[in-house]
């Protein structure tokens, strides 16, 4: 049976007062309050509230800026201890005509000043002298705030994460002064700071100086309360951007309000813009960058911290489905496996119907975390997906594939495909039987630096692969050749796209009974030639690629996202020597893991052929099956001959 699990957070009162500004804040507040069972009593203000809030609250007043006893009067008559602020109030209208009423005169001649801050913590005490307690504006709305991590598909790269990290120590630094909440900021320069004309005439003034390429950073001020002043975003900032080409959007996870999340999501992935949720306590990125240098950063990258868009840090982003969206599950919620459900929960195309794992803990824990459906027998899916992600152990691959396959599922299959070439022919051809796209997870096809390098590459005839990793209990049912090398399998042969000639490898096993470190050297009938080194038993994690062609030599970094190439230049220098020229590659940051999972799924809507599909996936294994094989014999001709020393000297 398919478990769901849900809850729903109580208040103990049965009205609450609104204070109602401009925007569709009151809207949204008014509508969850009676969703939550509580009425609401509302007062909004003449130029600024929507008077169609009156349609949906228990009580509605209409005020003039400035009647400040009435307002309190109006709460005081309907019996409210509970209220709370919601929407915008046009700051210029301070300097225009209002007319404030007796007690108002008295209450802004206790200000020491004008400051945003002042005026609504005071606002607050004068409230809470009439026995009125102010709530936080999102106490019916918690999934208004901005849950952490990077929403969209584009990631920040390297030199905006370095704007970002400026922008953000300069924006905080602000804010203790009160004068706004945005910062417009690129090549470590602050372009324009948000006055009383709001952010987005600050994201305009900043853009057109810069032209394109701005970074937005919009932050809560320390001294900022946030029961009545939270900072917001929506997707008219998104439009706003577009006009100045800017490229990233910056704000503070669960101190920030995001007003059409899903639609501006869908924004800003069409206009290639990144939206970036962080806090305080991200790793800060270091290191010295100068902005428009072609020079290539010092060659220890390894060392520096990864950035704090890693999907291992981030909380999961739930996207509500399209109506036409796929029924997905996900058998298997490991670790890995855990990851594909949080980005199909992320994915609008998709409808996380339920995950499915023999432990029902973490099964459980997953469901929760994703507000989806939990089950300990895979079966029970079988009639109510459209598509499937498993992420088992390799030994259960071939049995549970064949299931959902034989049922009409298209399945993306986690690497290796299969134990035995045997199985995979047979998913092959079930699939093609069945009309289903079979999908093989080799992630590397879907890096951002593999990506930013593959147009470059011309008729390549030497590469070299180099694949570390430290040691993880995880995976160890197979050996590193499976586990980690596959990988640079699969890319070469993507590559070369010729018929390996002859293989020759080596390895070695340290921690367990199964080799954990090997090297092979690939030679392809058109001459090209691959050399491929894998261990996980290393003090670093390195996963890199080189790749040598005529006149060309060109390297990507999967783990750090860089990727650049060297030429050697038609015409020769003034002694007659080789001229060489170097390109850093522009690198589109992106999720590899979620960019997997989206392209099977529009092969699923559109039939399209997988980026890696399960003859690809074949490939790779065979190939991998064949070097485990080698090296298998050499280990035991080892073996043999040492027990035969052994039993000599005995």
């Amino acid at each position: 049976m398919i478990i769901r699990h849900s809850s729903k957070e109580k208040v103990g009162y049965q009205r609450v007062g609104l204070i109602a500004g401009g925007g569709q804040f009151p809207l949204l507040f008014a509508h969850a309050a009676r969703q939550a069972g509580v009425e609401v009593v509302a007062v909004g203000f003449e130029g600024e509230t929507d008077p169609i809030l009156g349609k949906y609250v228990a009580e509605f007043q209409m005020l003039k800026l400035g009647q400040l006893n009435r307002l309190i009067k109006a709460f005081l008559k309907a019996g409210i201890s509970h209220a709370a602020m919601a929407g915008t109030i046009n700051k210029t209208r301070l300097y225009s005509r209002i007319r404030p009423d007796w007690r108002a005169v008295k209450f802004l001649n206790k200000m020491r000043n004008n400051k945003d801050d002042f005026l609504l913590r005071g606002l607050a005490e004068e409230l809470e002298s009439e026995g009125i307690s102010i709530e936080p504006s999102t106490i019916f709305l918690p999934s208004l705030l901005a849950p952490k991590g990077v929403l969209t598909r584009r990631k920040p790269n390297r030199r905006e994460e370095y704007d970002v990290d400026f922008g953000w120590h300069m924006a905080k630094a602000i804010g203790h002064l009160d004068i706004g909440q945005c910062l417009v900021v690129k090549d470590r320069a602050v372009l324009a700071v948000e006055g009383i004309d709001g952010t987005d005439a600050t994201i305009l003034r900043g853009g057109h100086l810069c032209h394109e390429g701005a970074i937005i950073v919009k932050v809560s001020k320390p001294i900022q309360d946030l029961r009545f002043d939270v900072p917001a975003v929506g997707y008219d900032t998104i439009e706003t951007m577009k006009r100045v080409n800017a490229r990233v959007l910056v704000v503070e996870a669960g101190r920030t309000l995001i007003f059409d999340r899903d639609k501006m999501i869908d924004a800003a992935d069409s206009a290639g813009i990144s939206i970036w949720v962080r806090s305080d306590d991200d790793v800060a990125v270091t290191g010295e960058y100068f902005p428009g240098s072609t020079a290539l950063a010092p060659s220890d990258e390894d060392s520096k911290p990864v950035p704090a868009f890693s999907g291992e840090k981030s909380p999961a982003l739930l996207r509500s489905p399209w109506p036409d969206a796929l029924r997905v599950g996900v058998i298997g919620v490991g670790y890995l496996g855990r990851f594909h459900a949080q980005k199909y929960a992320r994915l609008p195309e998709a409808q996380l119907v339920a995950v499915a794992d023999t432990r029902e803990d973490q099964v459980l824990r997953v469901a929760e975390e994703l507000d989806t459906g939990a089950t300990t027998d895979y079966r029970e899916l079988i009639g109510k997906v459209d598509a499937v992600s498993i992420v088992t152990p390799t030994m259960h691959h071939y049995d549970i594939a064949k299931e959902f396959l034989s049922a009409g599922v298209h399945v993306l299959l986690e690497k290796p495909m299969t134990e035995t070439v045997e199985q995979a022919d047979h998913l092959i051809s079930l699939a093609e039987e069945k009309g289903c796209i079979l999908q093989v997870g080799h992630l590397e096809r879907f890096n951002s630096a593999f990506r930013a390098m593959a147009p470059r590459l011309k008729n390549p005839m030497f590469l070299v692969a180099d694949r570390l990793a430290l040691f993880n209990e995880r995976g160890l049912e197979v050996d590193v050749i499976l586990d980690l090398m596959i990988h640079d399998i699969d890319i070469v042969l993507h590559i070369v796209q010729s018929p390996l000639k002859s293989l020759r490898a080596s390895g070695v096993s340290v921690l367990t009974r199964l080799p954990d470190i090997a090297s092979v050297r690939m030679e392809f009938e058109n001459g090209a030639v691959a050399n491929l080194t894998a261990s996980r038993i290393s003090l670093k994690n390195m996963r890199k690629l080189r790749v040598f062609q005529e006149n060309c030599y060109v390297s990507a970094d999967y783990a750090q996202r860089r990727a650049y190439a060297v030429y050697r230049e038609n015409e020769p220098d003034d002694r007659g020597y080789p001229q060489i020229s170097m390109e850093e590659f522009e690198i589109v940051e992106k999720d590899s893991l979620e960019e997997e999972i989206a392209s099977f799924l529009k092969s699923v809507r559109t039939g399209e052929k997988p980026v890696v599909d399960g003859r690809q996936g074949r490939h790779a294994l065979a190939v991998a099956l064949s070097i485990s094989r080698q090296i298998e014999e050499q280990m035991r001709e080892e073996w043999n001959l040492t027990a035969e020393r052994r039993s000599r000297s005995s």
